[in-house]
């Protein structure tokens, strides 16, 4: 029953194209077939209720304010505006109408209420529900393009052109590739203590090796070791090896710790979170956080972050990142690092998530968490 009340409903609230009362019939009609006509009356009759909620002029167009309120009587929309309701229909208290509204549960909103004040926790519920531009990181500079648009980070771009043009203009400018200007500001926060390059880097997480191609870029005389566990990412890793003049060596992180024990210069740990950072590009991830999934991560985090400490040489350092806006996966597992490790906590930054529905392209950027550890036995790299 879930489906076609939610597919149904979506259709007339969020989108324009289809007629409400064809949406009713069509779901209906669908809703015959897969759970017979019991279930299809129900269905008829609630679709038929939600629709009575839009507000609607003389004429039975849907009404709209410029912008969301959190107010209890409209749905914020993804350009911005928001889609006005006939009474106080959402909830009276202020964060649990935000829940309601944005899809984003509400004892996360409580935690960001909690961490960063009211305000700032209904802006990264309110950001989720934007559509993410292509951002392209371009650290060298990059051809003006009709293709792409300027960005407030200024070694940024947004990505403006058809989607089929965006291989073609990676191609054509091999040093540019896809990255949100938070997600590359993490090795950027390696910057204004390096005494000598590392030789020797280890990408302990290095997915489909975005950061690996930062890392080439920063350090190009580093020997880079990527590593994955998922054998579809080795392969997209074997594929930047081949095209990086024998700088990057991929393999498996427990290779690694054999192989490397106490010998790196830095090691990038990228961990797995729980992406509350990134909700606007990772739509199902508010779905699936709960405190449950947390702690499992915080596990997986400390087990990486034990590899990665195995790895260091004397004087070596760590950066720790996440897409994720939580404590517990962000200072909280710096500060077990420092506690547990003997690890030395040389920064942290956290970014909230900026722009949001309807705001130009280039305020848009993610939310994320760096920080720089280092061992005992030197100044830095």
């Amino acid at each position: 029953m879930q489906a076609p009340l939610l597919a149904g409903a979506a259709q007339f609230l969020f989108l324009d194209r289809i007629p409400t009362h064809a949406a009713i019939d069509e779901t209906v009609e669908w809703t015959k077939h897969a759970s017979g006509r019991g279930s299809a009356g129900l269905v008829n009759a609630v679709l038929r209720r939600i629709a009575g909620l839009v507000l609607r002029d003389p004429e039975g167009n849907a009404q709209f304010r410029p912008t969301w309120q959190n107010a209890r009587d409209e749905l914020p929309l993804a350009d911005g505006r928001s889609l006005m309701l006939n009474g106080q229909v959402l909830a009276s208290q202020e964060l649990p109408c935000a829940s309601v509204a944005t899809g984003v549960p509400n004892w996360q909103i409580e935690r960001w209420a909690d961490e960063f004040g009211v305000d700032d926790a209904l802006h990264i519920a309110w950001h989720s529900l934007a559509t993410g531009p292509t951002i392209l990181y371009a650290p060298a500079g990059m051809p003006e393009s009709p293709a792409t648009a300027a960005h407030h980070s200024e070694s940024h771009r947004v990505f403006v052109g058809p989607r089929s043009g965006l291989g073609d203009l990676l191609a054509a400018t091999p040093h540019v590739w896809v990255q949100d200007a938070t997600a590359s500001s993490a090795i950027e926060l390696l910057s204004g203590d390096e005494t000598t390059p590392p030789a020797r880097i280890v990408d302990l997480c290095a997915g489909r090796g975005t950061k690996t191609r930062q890392l080439l870029e920063r350090y190009p005389t580093a020997e880079i070791v990527a590593c994955e566990v998922s054998q579809p990412r080795l392969e997209d890793l074997q594929r930047l090896a081949h095209v990086s003049g024998g700088r990057v060596r991929v393999c498996r992180p427990e290779q690694a710790a054999r192989e490397f024990s106490g010998a790196c210069d830095l090691v990038v740990a990228d961990v797995p979170c729980s992406n509350s950072g990134v909700l606007a590009r990772r739509v199902e991830a508010r779905h699936r956080c709960s405190e449950r999934q947390v702690k499992r991560l915080n596990e997986q985090q400390r087990e990486i972050l034990g590899v990665a400490h195995s790895l260091l040489a004397p004087g070596a350092r760590l950066l720790y990142s996440t897409c994720s806006l939580e404590h517990a996966e962000n200072a909280s597992m710096a500060a077990w690092a420092t506690r547990v490790l003997g690890l030395t906590l040389v920064r942290e930054h956290l970014t909230l998530p900026a722009g949001g529905p309807g705001r130009p392209a280039s305020e848009y950027r993610d939310g994320g968490y760096a920080a720089v550890l280092q061992t005992l036995g030197g100044s830095g790299v």
